[in-house]
């Protein structure tokens, strides 16, 4: 009777041992620690941002290396706001959590900004050296130290290693030599074409429609909201002209299903118009289309289905949602 009372005793006391355990993985800091680490910064070159917290969850967006995240809930998949405001979840092992301080802390530290398409961080000043991680555009890594024809950089774990200097540049540098003209941009954009379509895709490896844009505007410096539909109503609407003559480099161009008398009209996809009555965008890859059935672009797909067009440049810092890195909230 002693050894069964025993056992069972054990039982509970490993059953309660499990529970805890268990429990601490979901909220694996304490709550007051938890309410003080407000940020996140994430750790790795892109992480994938879900609808809800679980591996079979759909991918909503990504964030990218060194970009400061708002935590909502805390957890094993954690709940947060990026910077353009679009919420969704994040499986808290690719984040470092910060205070309000250390936050600010990373981001007044010297960075430097990812330029190249795609590279790496390597352990020693060499290409041939070990890989510490790869990296793509606009990642953000703390600045140590310039040696040779390398950057020494800092992750925001603590991480250590080298980027070539011909794949990023010094924050404050990157900075003054942008250019923020729609020739500019649409050169950036270019340099994507061949790049697959991947939904929810908002780095230089894979890009949807809408993180096409996003990911391109970036790269100068501009934050836009993330989907083509919060995208269709920001800056000054345009409804297009039959010969497209109304239209600029620049315009964002939004496609979709057409208003009736009975429904609003449905907005789901994106390019950017190039000129010429082209324009560039993200469907199967990263391509040019045309509106023009003399072209061999011609995409009569796109045609049938174009909606209107937003004007967002000269808005940029002047409307909400539509900013730089500079005055963003998250990035001070």
């Amino acid at each position: 009777m002693t050894k069964f009372v025993l056992g069972r005793f054990l039982m509970a006391s490993f059953l309660i041992l499990s529970a805890t355990v268990a429990f601490a993985r979901r909220i694996p800091v304490h709550k007051a620690e938890a309410d003080s680490l407000s940020w996140a910064v994430v750790n790795v070159s892109c992480c994938n941002l879900r609808t809800s917290g679980d591996y079979d969850a759909g991918m909503e967006s990504q964030a990218l290396l060194g970009e400061p995240l708002k935590i909502v809930e805390h957890g094993t998949w954690v709940k947060v706001l990026p910077p353009d405001d679009d919420p969704a979840w994040v499986l808290r092992s690719s984040l470092v959590f910060m205070t309000d301080q250390q936050k600010e802390a990373w981001n007044s530290a010297p960075q430097v900004v990812v330029t190249s398409i795609y590279g790496f961080v390597y352990e020693q000043p060499n290409t041939a050296s070990q890989h510490v991680s790869d990296v793509v555009a606009s990642n953000r890594l703390k600045l140590l130290s310039k040696v040779g024809k390398f950057y020494q950089v800092e992750y925001p774990d603590g991480r250590k290693g080298y980027i070539s200097a011909s794949d990023a540049q010094p924050l404050e540098l990157w900075r003054k030599s942008l250019k923020q003209d729609a020739a500019s941009i649409i050169a950036t954009g270019k340099k994507l074409i061949g790049v697959p379509y991947m939904w929810g895709g908002m780095s230089t490896k894979g890009v949807d429609c809408s993180g096409f844009i996003r990911t391109i505007l970036l790269q100068h410096d501009i934050i836009i909201p993330r989907n083509a539909s919060q995208q269709a109503v920001k800056g000054q609407h345009i409804d297009i002209a039959p010969d497209f003559s109304n239209l600029i480099p620049g315009d964002l161009v939004f496609f979709g299903r057409r208003a009736t008398e009975d429904r609003p009209a449905h907005v789901s996809h994106v390019g950017m118009y190039i000129g010429n009555k082209k324009f560039i965008h993200s469907l199967a890859w990263v391509h040019i289309s045309s509106f023009n059935p003399e072209d061999a672009e011609y995409d009569a797909y796109d045609l049938n289905r174009l909606l209107w067009a937003q004007r967002v440049l000269p808005y940029i810092n002047k409307e909400e949602g539509l900013t730089t890195t500079g005055i963003n909230e998250y990035y001070k």
